[in-house]
């Protein structure tokens, strides 16, 4: 069966770059795809196991340093994961992600057959930081040695997690490990200054986490709120003085980390997701508030 691709470019008998109907650039991939092919000739539709389509010049070049090696097993097995994480998590992650862990995979499973493995430095902070996240990477670990007969360690659980972070939004980002150990530091933070323990499971750390992942990223690129009076800030450190002294405390380690300074309106945004943290937990605080939206 012939699908609407045509071949523009061939990399592999695994990998071919294509066009679709609507003349996008495509990549498809699939087991012998491109095998006695040529181009300008359709694609084998049965044949296909993933199509990817760049968003722009800077994915597309990315793209084509990572196609040319990878099997497409490793592509299938990626595709796997990403759907658990977001079948689980009730989430999208950006296509990048498929090609980033498919590649991460491949070597990962290659250096465990040649006899050494790659330690994650801060195993112990993303099992601690994203607890459901870790236990779905592990159920990759199972699809990976399932498909590949090959057993990889925790540490790669945890690299999962790591891809499955640089691929929220609508850009795939490489800065995975600056803006968990940006998330750590806030959320210890909070902790001290409160002598709770928050709860990693709740959908309000979770908001909290993707808000700190999302204004870490904001951080990284100079981009900032465009600072101006807000409303929400004051109304909520004049009732909650602790989260006042909690915010402006945030405020300053963003300040010794991304040399940026912090205005109100991301001071009240920061302010709110602590507020409904502590009102899950029902802290003294906050009791008998209504949870802001």
């Amino acid at each position: 069966m012939q699908d609407h691709y045509v071949i523009t470019k061939l990399i592999n008998n695994n990998v071919v770059f294509s066009t679709d109907a609507g003349g996008r650039e495509i990549i498809v991939f699939g087991k012998a795809v491109g095998f006695g092919k040529k181009r300008g000739e359709g694609i084998d539709n049965s044949k296909i196991i993933k199509v990817f389509e760049p968003s722009d010049t800077k994915e597309k070049n990315f793209l084509m340093n990572l196609v040319e090696d990878i099997d497409p097993v490793y592509i299938d097995i990626t595709t796997k994961i990403i759907a658990l994480f977001e079948s689980r998590l009730h989430c999208k992650v950006n296509v990048m992600m498929n090609i980033s862990l498919s590649d991460h995979i491949h070597n990962a499973v290659r250096n465990k057959q040649e006899g050494f493995q790659v330690p994650l430095d801060i195993l112990e902070e993303v099992k601690t930081m994203y607890p459901r996240e870790f236990l779905i990477a592990k159920e990759g670990l199972d699809l990976i040695e399932k498909e590949t007969r090959t057993t990889l360690s925790e540490d790669e659980a945890g690299y999962i997690v790591l891809h499955y972070i640089n691929a929220q939004g609508q850009h795939f980002r490489s800065d995975a490990k600056i803006r968990l150990l940006f998330q750590e530091h806030v959320i210890q933070k909070i902790e001290q200054v409160y002598d709770v323990k928050l709860d990693h499971l709740s959908v309000y750390y979770s908001r909290f986490l993707t808000h700190l992942s999302f204004l870490a990223a904001r951080l990284h690129d100079g981009q900032l709120l465009e600072a101006s009076q807000s409303t929400l800030y004051p109304l909520l450190v004049q009732k909650y003085p602790r989260l006042e002294a909690c915010t402006e405390m945030i405020a300053e380690i963003i300040l010794n980390e991304f040399h940026m300074p912090v205005g109100e309106e991301e001071k009240g945004y920061l302010a709110l997701h602590i507020h409904n943290l502590l009102k899950n937990l029902k802290m003294e605080e906050s009791t008998d508030e209504a949870t802001f939206k």
